[in-house]
């Protein structure tokens, strides 16, 4: 390669070097908005027909789901009868050979309003502790069972928690009243209804079979190994 002093140059052909880079530099601005035309008009000619397919899959999926809970009312409602399910049984397994369905529904935590004064009580209550080490620790250990998680609620596990450390170590105190009051405002959430099918295969291993997009496995040809990071 061979390197040019620009300062053995003549004026003029400083100027045409000069012109030579605006024009490169415009011909690559140039290059580069065609380019990201072209991406943007290739995204409006593939995006519809794949929300189309999506749209299809999502709504074969919630008729599978409306049929199949159909099929089984009868079965569940003479199980309820026959065995005398209790009311609070959140899931069914359905087994028939080496196929088995479950079915039912999950619930997230939730707690009312009044919630918070019985949270407030725990808190006044122990503040009030000596600050030596044990009560830090207590206190420290309570107020993580206290923390809400993201969507704002108390995980109703940890509550349970602080009632066997209310009822062990500090019965009769606000501490424990306050675990009540946080305990009677309990209003479960009901999160969303669900179906898993399950098979064995032929080496006895147990199977689910894909129910999400995100489940389901893409055909072993697919390659897609250039959207992964190269080492």
């Amino acid at each position: 390669m061979t390197t040019i002093d620009i300062k053995t140059l003549s004026p003029e052909q400083r100027k045409k070097i000069a012109d030579d880079l605006k024009q490169i530099a415009i011909s690559e601005k140039e290059k580069r908005a065609n380019d990201l035309k072209a991406l943007d008009d290739l995204a409006a000619e593939t995006l519809p027909g794949s929300m189309q397919i999506l749209r299809e899959a999502s709504e074969n999926l919630e008729k599978a789901k409306a049929k199949v809970f159909s099929d089984f009312e009868t079965y569940l409602k003479m199980k309820i009868e026959t065995i005398g399910v209790k009311n609070n049984q959140q899931s069914h397994t359905i087994t028939v050979g080496k196929e088995s369905i479950k079915l039912g529904y999950r619930i997230t935590d939730g707690y009312g309003e009044n919630a918070s004064y019985g949270i407030a009580m725990v808190h006044k209550f122990l503040e009030s502790l000596g600050k030596d080490d044990n009560s830090k620790k207590i206190l420290g250990a309570v107020m993580k069972l206290l923390q809400r998680n993201g969507k704002g609620d108390l995980d109703s596990k940890k509550v349970l928690e602080l009632k066997q450390i209310a009822d062990k170590d500090f019965p009769g105190t606000d501490f424990q009243k306050g675990v009540e009051i946080i305990q009677a405002e309990y209003k479960p959430k009901l999160s969303k209804w669900f179906i898993e099918a399950y098979y064995t295969d032929g080496t006895g291993i147990e199977r689910s079979i894909p129910l999400s997009m995100t489940s389901v496995d893409l055909p072993k040809d697919t390659d897609l190994t250039f959207l992964l990071p190269k080492s």
